[in-house]
């Protein structure tokens, strides 16, 4: 029985030049430190693979190796490139200064060149959309903004330095009603010390997740743990400071706008307007597992 030519003539293979094309195509794409045009990338294909400008735009806007640029200007022709503009942004976002503390309006005007062509609304989604993702993926941490400023970012987190000028100016006024009765201010700083320490509870923690390898969630861990709801605070504490030290994984709630009080008291919140539903531990502690 002869076999029916209906499967190849809708999904025709690529003809030999065509494939050629292409694979030099992309190849200049993937050496390029930017978006090329069309007539830009034609350059680089030799003449026996070379098609017309007219033919090569639509074998880039077809092939999923390549992503779409827009335009350096409006009567600019449309470019190409290997990286999209979302792993471009995520780039420059990890490519800030360790120390760096910085607003999304402050990145953009750092990208410069590396996101020309798109208007400065599309700059800010595509910064604020790769910074959301790279919080998420605990690659990039928000800096809780003093009053009056926008929420800031950076590859470390936040410093308490710039949050406590209200404390301290509190603790003055304490130490100074306090030293007549022979209490010191450090004596006032050691009790506070006393009372934020942990007691071995970050311990307890990751000892249990180490039975626990496919996570468990954070209300069901305190109950395990015999916490009482007086003790949530130092537990909240405790596995906050594990997450920022990157010994567990937090998973953040997708819609904690739709949860009511109650239910928001049974998670783990990090004061910025994130909850947390479901630990477990990274790699690091996990190979410990005997």
């Amino acid at each position: 029985m002869l076999e029916s030519p209906i499967g190849t003539e809708m999904n025709p293979p690529l003809e030999p030049q065509t494939s050629e094309t292409l694979a030099h195509a992309v190849e200049s794409l993937k050496r390029s430190d930017r978006p090329l045009t069309a007539r830009e990338i034609l350059k680089s294909i030799p003449p026996p693979s070379r098609v017309p400008l007219s033919a090569l735009e639509p074998l880039l806007n077809g092939d999923p190796r390549v992503a779409p640029w827009p335009p350096r200007g409006r009567s600019s022709p449309p470019r190409y490139w290997t990286r999209r503009p979302e792993d471009v942004a995520d780039f420059i976002i990890m490519d800030l200064p360790a120390d760096a503390s910085l607003a999304v309006s402050e990145i953009q005007k750092k990208v410069g060149r590396q996101l020309a062509g798109f208007s400065a609304a599309e700059r800010r989604a595509l910064i604020e959309s790769s910074a959301k993702g790279l919080v998420a993926a605990g690659k990039l941490y928000q800096h809780p903004p003093p009053k009056g400023t926008q929420l800031k970012y950076g590859p470390k987190p936040a410093k308490a330095n710039a949050y406590v000028a209200k404390l301290l100016q509190q603790l003055d006024a304490l130490a100074a009603k306090l030293a007549p009765y022979g209490i010191a201010r450090a004596q006032i700083l050691e009790a506070l010390s006393e009372e934020s320490r942990p007691d071995g509870l970050q311990q307890r923690i990751v000892e249990y997740l180490k039975a626990k390898p496919g996570g468990i969630g954070l209300g069901q861990l305190r109950e395990d743990l015999g916490l009482s709801l007086d003790e949530k605070a130092a537990f909240d504490r405790a596995a906050l400071s594990l997450y920022r030290d990157r010994r567990v994984y937090l998973d953040q709630h997708d819609y904690p706008l739709g949860l009511d009080e109650a239910a928001k008291s049974q998670l783990v919140s990090d004061g910025s307007g994130n909850y947390f539903v479901v630990i477990s531990l990274r790699d690091a502690d996990a190979e410990s597992i005997p």
